[in-house]
This record gives C-alpha cells, sequence and structure tokens, in this order.
C-alpha cells in the first residue's frame, strides 16, 4: 500500500508581490505565445516562479505508487549498465502496463505547466531504451521469435494512441491548429479519425507524407472555398455569404488527392478513418477505411461525410474496380458522420488496438456543455448522464412503433439520427478545445479571410501546447514499440 502523505501546497497563498506580478507577467506570455518554444519558455518559468518545478523532481506522492515505479526504474538502468539483456527482457515482460502505478492519471499531468513527475518522465524513457536495447541484441543470445514475441505483446499490451476530430464546420481550422501542433513536435498519431469537417483535416494527414505535410500548414494552403475578403456591404453588416456546393468540390479537388484508402495508407503510413451516416433506417453507419473499406475513393468519403442533411444532397460513395475504373460503392447514399460515429472510438480499439485518444472537439451543437471530467470538475455529470439516459430509454422504446408505422418517413431518420447522437461518447483522455465555447451558426458554413484561418489555427495550436508533453510521455512506450515492429517487418 502507498503510504506517502499528500503532496504539500505547491505554492503558498500568501506570495510576495513582486512574485505575484511575476506569476502574472508569465500568464501573460503563456496566452500571447506565437510558437511552442516561446510557451515552453514560459511554461518552465512559471514552474519555477510557482514551486511546480520542486514538485516535479520530487518522488514521493499519494497520487501514484512512486515506490514501486522508482524500483523498476532503479532495475532498468542497473540491468543496462550491465549489458543484462536477458534480466531486461525478464523485467520487461513483468511490467506490460501502460498505466503502471496509477502514473497515467491526468491529474499527474496538470499540476505543472510542462511536464510531470521527473521519476514518470525517467522510467517511460527507460521503458523505450530497453526496448531499443532489445532489438539491437544479437539473435543468438536472444533468438528472433523471442524477441518477435515480446514486442507484439507488449504492443498489444501498451496499445496506441488515435486523434480524433469532430464535425464543426469551418472550425475545421481549430483541427488544423492541432494537428500542426502535434506534427511540429513528432508526436502525431498515425491512427486519425474524422467526421465531417474533422474527415477533411484526416483526409489532408493522411494522403501526405511528412516531407509533404512539413509546411503546409498555413491559410494559404488550407483556406476553404477560394481566397475571400469581404466587400463593403459585409463589412458594414457583419453578415457574410454562405458557401455553395461549388465551393466544397473545388476545395475537396484541391485539398484531397485522387486516392483510396489503401492508397493514401501506402503513402503515408497513416490509418485515417472517415466516418459516414446511413440516409436509410436499416442500414448501418459506415467507418470507412483502409480496412474495411481499401478500394474507396477518400475524395468521395469525405464529401459523403460533409453532406449535412439541408444543405446538401446525400452522397454516394465511389471506389475503384480491379481495372482501376471508378465505381459506386454499394447502392446506398450517405451523410454526415457526425450522426452516427462523431468519436469512433470503439471502432478504432477493435480494428488498431488503440486504447488512448486524444480528441480534437468543436462540434457546435454539443460544445456549450462539453466538460473534461478527468480533469474539470462537472457537477452536474449526474444530472446531464440521467437526462441522457432517460431519453435513450424513451427512443429504444419507440423503436417498434417507428419500425411498424414510419419506418420509410422523416420521423423515422430524425428518430434514429437522435437515438445515434446520444448513443456516443464525446470524450477522450486527452481533450482539446476552443476556449470560446459559442460560435455563430452562419460562420460554420462561411468563408473565413487568411487572417482568420491564421489567428483560429494558433488558438488550436495554444490550446494543444499545454497537452505536448503528456502525449508524448503516454505515448512513447507505443511509438518506440510501432517503430521497431515497422522496421522488423521491413526487414
Amino acid at each position: 500500500m502507498n503510504l506517502a502523505p499528500p503532496d504539500p501546497p505547491i505554492a503558498s497563498t500568501a506570495l510576495p508581490t513582486f512574485l505575484r506580478l511575476e506569476r502574472g507577467s508569465l500568464r501573460q506570455k503563456l496566452a500571447e505565445a506565437t510558437t511552442y518554444a516561446q510557451w515552453v519558455d514560459a511554461a518552465q518559468a512559471f514552474d519555477a516562479v510557482t514551486g511546480r518545478e520542486r514538485w516535479k523532481q520530487r518522488r514521493r506522492s499519494g497520487l501514484y505508487d512512486h515506490a514501486m515505479i522508482g524500483e523498476k526504474l532503479d532495475r532498468l538502468r542497473g540491468l543496462l549498465q550491465q549489458g543484462d539483456s536477458r534480466g531486461l527482457l525478464f523485467e520487461i515482460e513483468e511490467g506490460v502496463h501502460g498505466n503502471l502505478g496509477g502514473m497515467g492519471k491526468p491529474i499527474l499531468h496538470n499540476k505543472a505547466q510542462f511536464g510531470t513527475k521527473q521519476l514518470i518522465t525517467d522510467y517511460v524513457a527507460a521503458v523505450a531504451d530497453t526496448l531499443t536495447h532489445l532489438e539491437g541484441v544479437d539473435d543468438v543470445a536472444i533468438p528472433l521469435a523471442t524477441k518477435l514475441d515480446l514486442f507484439r505483446r507488449a504492443s498489444h499490451c501498451y496499445g496506441r494512441t488515435a486523434l480524433m476530430m469532430s464535425s464543426g464546420g469551418m472550425l475545421m481550422f481549430f483541427h488544423f491548429g492541432v494537428a500542426k501542433s502535434l506534427f511540429e513536435q513528432g508526436v502525431l498519431p498515425n491512427v486519425i479519425s474524422g467526421s465531417s469537417a474533422g474527415a477533411i483535416v484526416a483526409a489532408v494527414l493522411g494522403t501526405r507524407t511528412d516531407a509533404e505535410l512539413d509546411g503546409f500548414f498555413k491559410p494559404e494552403n488550407l483556406y476553404f472555398g477560394e481566397a475571400w475578403s469581404p466587400n463593403r456591404l459585409e463589412q458594414l453588416t457583419g453578415l457574410r455569404r454562405i458557401f455553395g456546393t461549388d465551393s466544397f468540390e473545388r476545395t475537396f479537388d484541391r485539398l484531397i488527392p485522387d486516392l483510396t484508402f489503401r492508397e493514401a495508407f501506402e503513402r503515408s503510413g497513416r490509418n485515417i478513418s472517415i466516418s459516414v451516416s446511413p440516409c436509410e433506417r436499416h442500414q448501418t453507419p459506415r467507418l470507412l477505411n483502409a480496412v474495411t473499406s481499401p478500394h474507396v475513393l477518400i475524395r468521395s468519403a469525405v464529401r459523403a461525410s460533409c453532406a449535412v442533411p439541408g444543405l446538401f444532397e446525400p452522397v454516394q460513395l465511389l471506389a475503384r474496380d480491379q481495372n482501376g475504373q471508378t465505381v459506386p460503392f454499394l447502392r446506398s447514399r450517405w451523410i454526415d458522420g457526425v450522426f452516427a460515429a462523431d468519436l469512433p472510438a470503439k471502432q478504432l480499439a477493435r480494428l488498431y488496438g488503440t486504447n488512448h485518444y486524444i480528441v480534437s472537439y468543436v462540434n457546435p451543437v454539443l460544445l456549450l456543455t462539453f466538460r473534461d471530467h478527468k480533469t474539470q470538475g462537472y457537477g452536474l455529470k449526474p444530472i446531464v448522464d440521467l437526462m441522457k439516459g432517460t431519453a435513450r430509454s424513451l427512443l429504444k422504446a419507440a423503436d417498434p412503433l417507428i419500425g411498424k408505422y414510419v419506418p420509410a418517413s422523416s420521423v423515422g431518420v430524425v428518430h434514429k439520427v437522435a437515438h445515434d447522437i446520444l448513443s456516443q461518447d464525446y470524450v477522450g483522455d486527452i481533450n482539446i478545445t476552443p476556449r470560446r465555447r459559442l460560435f455563430s451558426p452562419l460562420r460554420l458554413v462561411s468563408p473565413y479571410t487568411h487572417q482568420e484561418i491564421g489567428e483560429l489555427m494558433l488558438e488550436g495550436e495554444r490550446q494543444t501546447w499545454p497537452r505536448i508533453e503528456m502525449i508524448r510521455i503516454s505515448s512513447q512506450i507505443s511509438r518506440t514499440l510501432d517503430g521497431i515492429l515497422g522496421r522488423v517487418d521491413r526487414s
């Protein structure tokens, strides 16, 4: 049992005036940083001023089993120093767990602005170093089959991280800011999903190599429709034109190469999934990707996932046949993916073994009530859960009547949409949302200037920066294992 006392207060409430002023100045620098390097400098200075740096260096805490993790770290370091490969193999087999001793608790990553307990950082690095060491051990000392068995079991146990991006109209530029930050810091997951606006971002990420993405995240590359600035009337009234179908088509043709899901995976190495919802009541939702629908054209999947009912017609999915010809995929037509699987965590877990989820969430319908229950207090959560449970029960009770009397009517479609939305879980392990929660509905389907696109992308970056180290630490072991297994498969 962990008998460590609770952590003492990080900083006294009776700070001298000059310290309060310095802390306020550093908070302002954090809020106004325009690059990750600037943000890190301010975050580390803030931790030093407030005593959080001392908290990181102190092993003891009641929040996790520091004694066990410390012992395992010391053993790993000793075995690495001795070059005892057999001992390292046994040590890793005994501790194949992604949340050993509670070290993955979100609260441990929210105490300081930058990073967490140094013990956790050191232990994760030691495990990654051990795996890399074992990869290089001569096959005579440890047979390749034994090493592969360890790496595959460890990969299965640790799982992997996925990035899920919600719907949100033109708020998709926030998603681009999140993706830009993750990519530049080397922690962009290889498993990515998106619905509606998120599908556009997923398609951009999944159809380009790392070299092609480098420097690509700019408003002049990512604008929607045509390059736009408000005319005199729009400046005076604040009103904006609404996108038509042609704007969507031009954007899809410009941003999304003519590739199937399989071709995109072979090109980028990223597993992207796009959610689409059926029009027919008895058809099931689809998560389109290189596993479930390898020959479907990504551009047609994005069109379907963005087909908001009432604004755009349902879409026929297209695929490439064995002769390379473009042909219809299934007979059904499909609409916006938000109604079936805005954040398809369960499906991704089944297909790709993911167990850790980064959520970029900008769905304007539910954004106001979105709360990260793992890191934020939410006193109304029991009431909200009760209301959602009651609504789901009522909808389920209505299923027999709807199916018998109005299966093909608009009532049946609305009933299905409501049931699908209420059945979804919208919270991940790491959740990234805009600070602002209210947006004009008209702005969601209207053009943005390059300056506005840049501002929304910067907002996405700023909201991601405080979570970079948590993502890096949480995914370091799984990324190491993916790299090892990838090298083995290529050899």
